[in-house]
């Protein structure tokens, strides 16, 4: 999980969160849950293993504004042979606001998809069973 108030650099014209920071808070929630597994991303990088986001789903439900507080979970699943998903949910006052899904890609360092390497898939399938036992 991932906390972070609202500030004023977040908003539109209109004063709620713009739709594409968002996907900023995605990112830093799926960062910090992967080192809460044990995936520290920039070791592996250096191990030449990245990932890259080939597909986002955004789903605004109800609006953030500037100074609440907001909680961003996420989650994994389809974790396949070279990619895999991580679901999103962003709550104010504990009220689901927003869900999203990114949709990630293994790559090497010249951006070739390879496969996901044994030790990280292991970590993601482990999780994916723990949230999919959670249901």
């Amino acid at each position: 999980m991932f906390r972070t108030r609202v500030y004023y650099q977040d908003t539109d014209a209109g004063g709620v969160v713009y739709f594409a920071n968002y996907l900023k808070l995605f990112e830093k929630s799926w960062f910090e849950y992967l080192s809460s597994i044990g995936i520290l991303l920039p070791t592996w990088e250096e191990e030449g293993t990245f990932l890259l986001v080939k597909k986002v789903l955004l789903d605004l439900l109800d609006k953030a504004r500037y100074g609440d507080e907001l909680e961003a979970h996420t989650s994994v699943s389809d974790v396949k042979n070279a990619q895999f998903t991580f679901n999103h949910t962003i709550l104010k006052d504990g009220k689901t606001i927003t869900r999203g899904q990114t949709l990630m890609v293994c790559v090497d360092a010249t951006g070739k998809p390879k496969r996901i390497p044994d030790d990280f898939k292991q970590r993601l399938l482990s999780c994916q069973k723990h949230s999919t036992m959670k249901k």
